[in-house]
């Protein structure tokens, strides 16, 4: 059932988002806007919401100032002003990644946008949304979070400039910034402001990052990265500056600090503490009405909500340590996770909800098998990864608890005769599920509908290494023993695989072993991730420096030709990339390959 204006207005179920909400809620003003690049949904996958909600439930008001038109600043005066802060953020993605493919070509769908429409944001919100706040108020602090500014803390490489830029908080001129998921960091900075303080006495916050101004302190035992301007001048400088930072974000670690060129430097403060059972319940347990606001009823919907609106987040955070990967320096890697009680308390608000038919369509979280999972060091850790190049002794790779949460909630989803279906749809480790036979079992007995997401990435040793991912000979143990699970199962289900094209080290002739490898098991790729370099990736240091982790040199594809090669190398069996295999494989002798790619084609007609 639609939520209308007319509900809205009478029971207040959004945060407002408009001047007549905040005015029929009976406020002088809001405390806080959270200013978004997304359209306003208010479902917990989507920060400006989960942030707004839990702030309302610590007694803020908030409101939601979602893809303002930043053509002048009206649209920043329109809700009032803000009594303690702005909080910005571009959305619940990179904007780069949200406006550009890896080839640099303009996005033509925004799927956070009303019917998927592009042109609602700006090419680089954080900036354009801080500038024009400053305009509309210019004593207000502005506060930075979300995932682009989280991963754009430091100086980083904005692969469509193909260039160094500052750190984002500088770039922004803003006065701090929050990076991670941010829920205790932005209470705090809430408190401290409604007690009085000034925005530059805010420098001890974990999880934050703050310019340094003349009048503020250095925090002693800091650790100095690369600047800007050294990186720039001296790419290389990009794997020293990654890794030393890498030591600082795991247990213990210290603050940072980096010149920017031109302006203040910063410090980053180490990362927020893991929330603890109690308090990562009570953030799902908030009143997200699970729908996009009532003013894009009219405009065709979200896409995005979509495949999220009946899932169930069971956790954050990620040990896995890929080397592509963002979710180390984002959400960690120490497993935080919900209690089942709250686990099942969601789905059963789920299954009451008016738009429910019957299906949860993932219950997981950046790595669905690790739900539970801790790890028993007590010291310092450098490792990236709990998972490789083995299983690290202290990870607690105990799956006692996730098979108790997946039985009860099968148990509850046939309770009562209701018959719902509950799916992994969210991707499973791999080579952490082989370390449990219970887990593979129940998951293709009851979590799978017919299709489970799995990552090998490659098949080249040096290339899976560099990935940080295990050989490709443990996804096929995987595969066997999924396939053998659901066969006992009396289940017909298959495994979708992903593979990424071009990453840091992998050459023509890599990719052209993959592509046999694909053409041996007959598979055909429908989406090849190509690589794109993101801020704050140990792969995106590699890029850029064009050298390992160990410092030893790489070949790096950065070409369109290049790229647009290893990308058809994996889908071998688009009609639009054979001339480009032909001509390829021909020239390195591999007729062979070119009989197999077109009797394969011939199959398929």
């Amino acid at each position: 059932m639609p939520i209308t204006q007319k509900t809205i207005k009478s029971n207040g179920l959004f945060l407002p988002a408009t001047a007549e909400e905040i005015e029929d809620r009976g406020w002088s003003g809001p405390d806080i806007i959270l200013v978004t690049g997304d359209a306003y949904v208010d479902h917990p996958s989507f920060g400006a919401a989960l942030i707004g909600r839990w702030l309302e439930k610590k007694g803020y008001r908030v409101a939601i100032l979602a893809q303002p038109d930043w053509k002048s600043a009206d649209a920043f005066r329109s809700l009032g002003k803000p009594r303690l802060f702005w909080g910005i953020t571009s959305g619940s993605i990179d904007s780069r990644l949200n406006n550009y493919t890896s080839l640099g070509h303009k996005r033509k769908e925004d799927l956070y946008s009303p019917a998927g429409a592009t042109g609602l944001r700006p090419d680089k919100p954080l900036l354009v949304y801080a500038a024009r706040a400053r305009e509309a108020f210019s004593n207000v602090p502005i506060i930075l979070g979300g995932l682009e500014a989280s991963l754009k803390r430091l100086a980083h490489f904005d692969y469509i400039e193909n260039q160094f830029k500052r750190s984002v908080l500088i770039d922004a001129k803003a006065d701090l910034l929050v990076y991670g998921m941010g829920e205790l960091a932005i209470l705090e900075i809430a408190r401290r402001l409604d007690s009085g303080a000034s925005i530059r006495e805010l420098t001890e916050i974990r999880g934050t990052a703050y310019p340094v101004y003349k009048d503020v302190k250095i925090p002693a035992g800091a650790v100095e990265l690369p600047s800007f301007e050294q990186q720039k001048e001296n790419p290389q400088l990009a794997m020293d500056a990654q890794i030393k930072y890498q030591q600082q974000i795991a247990n213990n670690g210290k603050p940072v600090i980096q010149q920017q060129e031109g302006a203040p430097a910063i410090v980053v403060m180490p990362p927020a503490e893991e929330l603890d059972e109690k308090t990562i319940d009570e953030i799902y347990a908030l009143p997200f009405t699970r729908r996009w606001h009532w003013k894009y009823d009219k405009l065709g919907g979200v896409p995005a909500l979509e495949p999220v609106q009946f899932s169930i987040t069971t956790h954050r955070g990620c040990f896995g340590g890929c080397s592509f990967c963002s979710l180390y320096f984002h959400q960690g890697k120490q497993i935080c996770s919900r209690s089942i009680g709250s686990i099942l308390d969601e789905a059963d608000k789920l299954s009451k909800d008016k738009q429910f038919r019957g299906t949860i369509s993932d219950i997981g979280g950046p790595t669905a098998n690790m739900y539970g999972m801790s790890c028993e060091n007590a010291k310092t850790c450098r490792r990236t990864s709990c998972l490789f190049p083995t299983p690290c002794k202290f990870l607690k790779a105990d799956f006692t608890r996730i098979l108790k949460m997946m039985d009860a909630i099968l148990k509850w989803s046939r309770a009562d005769k209701k018959k719902i279906n509950v799916y992994v749809a969210s991707g499973v480790r791999h080579d952490l599920a082989l370390l449990n036979t219970d887990y593979i079992n129940l998951l293709t007995s009851h979590f799978v509908g017919g299709h489970l997401k799995v990552a090998p990435e490659h098949s080249c040793p040096r290339v899976l290494e560099l990935m940080g991912k295990p050989p490709i000979e443990v996804f096929e143990e995987f595969e066997n023993r999924f396939q053998a699970a659901s066969r006992k199962a009396g289940k017909e289900q298959y495994l979708v695989p992903y593979f990424i094209s071009s990453h840091p080290g992998c050459t023509a002739e890599d990719a052209t072993k993959l592509m046999e490898y694909l053409v041996k098991r007959n598979w055909r790729l429908k989406q090849v991730q190509d690589f794109t370099p993101v801020p704050l990736t140990l792969s995106t240091a590699m890029f850029v420096s064009e050298k390992d982790s160990k410092g030893k040199k790489i070949f790096v594809p950065k070409g369109h030709s290049e790229k647009k090669l290893q990308i058809a190398l994996l889908q071998y069996q688009e009609p639009a990339n054979r001339k480009i295999l032909i001509n390829y494989l021909s020239s390195k002798g591999r007729k062979d390959l070119i009989s197999k790619m077109r009797s394969q084609s011939r199959e398929r007609k």
